[in-house]
């Protein structure tokens, strides 16, 4: 294993291709948190880690992230995954079908209105519209975290429809009361994923929807990183984390195919 330090990963002995159905976050799990949203990127080789995983469990793996099924379908290119993005509001199955519920668009483009006024006056902040919610990120000036909450807060009391999420040093406004865990659910009642163990990984706050509903499939959560979790696995970093993930393919397989 190339492994950094790694605290409690579930064995490898536990998982069989058969039968674990991965679901796996984006940002902080697949790819590295940067400054800037649209520079994010999964490497080369994690791309190919993906692509073993979901031949080996012939489909069953899903990303389940906070970005929209556009900007998954880009970062993880030429892979086309089975898909729930914007926090479980949309997905894409095994099958390719899309579901996505309605949603007031015009609200969503008022909200992307004040916060990009909000925005220029503050650089460093970074507004971020998806298909059914607006983030604003402040990452690069984390000293004006009090006053970005207090705005997102003003607003989310103005859209009594639309529900606040905080995640790592970015608040936002979703447009569905929609959770990642509502997101595996109907996953696992279709297939390639019912009646297999889910293994779900994330990092980060919203994630912990995703956890939540593992036990009533005796799943595996693997929370990255620190902080409060429901899940029953934690791994420390990272790296230790794809570290692991290689060690899922070598276990698996020996020879894997080329994207």
């Amino acid at each position: 294993m190339r492994g950094l330090m790694i605290n409690n990963a579930p064995p490898l002995e536990n998982l069989q291709p058969a039968t674990t159905a991965f679901f796996f976050d984006c940002d902080g799990t697949l790819a590295r948190i940067v400054d800037q949203p649209d520079a994010a990127g999964v490497d080369a080789d994690i791309l190919q880690c993906l692509e073993t995983l979901w031949r080996a469990t012939d489909g069953a793996l899903a990303i389940v992230s906070g970005r929209s099924i556009l900007q998954l379908d880009t970062m993880l290119s030429p892979l086309k995954l089975p898909l729930a993005g914007v926090h479980g509001i949309e997905r894409r199955n095994g099958d390719g079908v899309i579901f996505r519920p309605d949603f007031d668009a015009q609200a969503v483009g008022a909200i992307a209105e004040e916060l990009e006024r909000f925005v220029a006056q503050h650089q460093g902040l970074v507004c971020e519209v998806k298909s059914a919610s607006v983030a604003l990120h402040y990452r690069m000036r984390p000293e004006l975290e009090p006053d970005a909450l207090s705005l997102m807060s003003r607003v989310a009391g103005e859209h009594a429809a639309f529900r606040l999420l905080r995640g790592k040093m970015v608040a936002e406004l979703s447009a569905s009361h929609r959770t990642k865990g509502d997101a595996i659910e109907d996953f696992m009642q279709e297939a390639p994923f019912a009646g297999r163990l889910p293994v779900f990984v994330g990092d980060d706050v919203t994630d912990e929807d995703g956890f939540a509903v593992l036990g009533r499939y005796s799943g595996l959560g693997i929370k990255i990183g620190e902080g409060p979790t429901l899940a029953a696995h934690r791994i420390a970093t990272l790296d230790g984390f794809h570290a692991w993930l290689h060690a899922v393919c070598e276990t698996w397989i020996t020879e894997r195919p080329a994207l």
